[in-house]
């Protein structure tokens, strides 16, 4: 009877955790679940990403499956290929502006960040920032998602916030406020966080937080959106314009390709 080959069994193992969890996994997750050690762990990560099945995330440093293993069951989700494919792009625009970058979707009830650079960024210190739901209506990526939603999907959206029990969703109530927020978002060409609003767990508390975010496009629809996000004081109004926006909108353009690319429309 032919030798079982251990290594392979030991891969198989570590792809079954993914499998059977559903979700992002840290290393310990992974040691816990396996019994295999660390060190034998993260050879099988290392081989695994450079062949393409499993990738590390910006924002929370767990790893994940990839799209190129869909076979394998039905928890390699959409939206982690889409940050799969779009973590290099942020990373590349975080190392020339300095600034952190969120990509954000919406998942059917709210907006949710899927993708970070902040843990790259030097200014800003991560504190679990993947997964985080921005409110829709304060924060810069739900008005712009809202602002270049299709009209029937923007009006379902706002139906939901205004049956919503949450607090923060009574602002949906507010219908003229609404439309003037988001006439004001689409003629300014981007979303704005309102300034009121703390938009996550690990906004300073030093400096006032900004935040500005673009639509990404594809099949006339929006797909997602990419925010960037600043200290006030340390950006003025004139490089926002002429210098951060231009990039953050050829940012999206370039995730917009990939969606396209890779069919996740």
């Amino acid at each position: 009877m032919p030798k079982k080959i251990r290594s392979i069994s030991r891969a198989i193992r570590v792809i079954e955790a993914f499998n059977q969890h559903g979700g992002a996994l840290s290393l310990n997750q992974l040691h816990c679940m396996t019994q295999l050690d660390r060190a034998t762990i993260l050879r099988i990560l290392v081989t695994l990403m450079e062949e393409g099945w499993v990738y590390r995330g910006l924002g929370d440093q767990r790893y994940r499956l990839t799209y190129q293993i869909h076979e394998l069951g039905g928890h390699v989700q959409p939206q982690n290929e889409l940050a799969y494919l779009t973590s290099p792009i942020l990373d590349a625009f975080q190392k020339e502006v300095i600034w952190p970058s969120d990509l954000a979707i919406y998942n059917g009830k709210s907006m949710e960040i899927i993708e970070t650079t902040r843990r790259q960024s030097p200014l800003f210190i991560n504190k679990g920032f993947m997964g985080y739901r921005p409110n829709m209506l304060q924060s810069a990526v739900g008005r712009a998602y809202l602002a270049w939603s299709h009209p029937a999907d923007q009006a379902a959206i706002l139906k939901r916030l205004r049956q919503s029990e949450s607090p923060e969703d009574r602002l949906a109530l507010d219908e003229p406020w609404v439309q003037r927020i988001l006439q004001e978002t689409r003629e300014r060409g981007y979303g704005v966080r309102d300034e009121r609003y703390q938009g996550g767990p690990d906004d300073s508390k030093t400096y006032q937080v900004r935040a500005a975010a673009v639509p990404v496009m594809a099949m006339e629809e929006v797909q997602a959106c990419i925010s960037l996000i600043w200290f006030e004081a340390l950006v003025t109004s004139e490089h926002l314009e002429k210098e951060l926006l231009p990039k953050l909108r050829a940012v999206a353009d370039q995730v917009a390709d990939q969606i396209l690319q890779h069919e996740l429309y």
